[in-house]
């Protein structure tokens, strides 16, 4: 089912949700999305739509995805909680597991996913918890909670109890 008006929340606000969480998303210089991504219409889709006005909340559930140009998020519920001014709060998504995959400049496919995501629009951290992991070229992050905070640029993660956190980092292709 096409989402085309999303009950109450309009496309300008959806923007303004949408683009800074998808370029969170994508949390180091060498996965930055392609720059055109970001001129391109946002479609989202679901099986349906809840808006409760008085609690400031716009809910997505069941196969929720959200395209723009290369990017492709999914997941089974997308909250959107809006302040007492109407601006974006909070982002929360959960999935089995909520998926993400876009091309950066290079062409090169970036992919994540956690078991939950939420974004803090008020100090600009994102939180992927629950078997998080991004890929990237010629690098990958695992660990049971990774924390972006995008104010600081700074990437932090955790193991969790009996976890740890897990890099893999290539080497430069040998020059010939």
């Amino acid at each position: 089912m096409k989402l085309e008006n999303l009950n109450k929340l309009n496309t300008r606000s959806l923007v303004s949700i949408c683009v800074p969480l998808l370029a969170i998303l994508l949390l180091s210089s060498e996965a930055h999305a392609r720059k055109s991504d970001f001129t391109q219409p946002i479609d989202v889709n679901a099986d349906r739509s809840e808006f409760d006005e008085k609690a400031g909340v716009q809910v997505l559930i069941g196969n929720v995805e959200i395209i723009q140009g290369t990017m492709l998020i999914k997941a089974d519920r997308i909250a959107i909680s809006l302040d007492e001014n109407n601006q974006l709060s909070k982002i929360e998504g959960s999935g089995s597991p909520i998926q993400f995959t876009q091309e950066n400049e290079a062409g090169e496919e970036v992919t994540g996913q956690a078991n939950s995501i939420e974004y803090n629009a008020k100090n600009g951290s994102l939180v992927l918890a629950g078997n998080a992991t991004l890929k990237q070229p010629r690098q990958r992050l695992q660990s049971e909670r990774i924390v972006f905070n995008s104010t600081e640029q700074k990437v932090s993660a955790e193991g969790g109890e009996k976890g740890r956190v897990s890099i893999r980092i290539q080497p430069p292709a040998a020059k010939q």
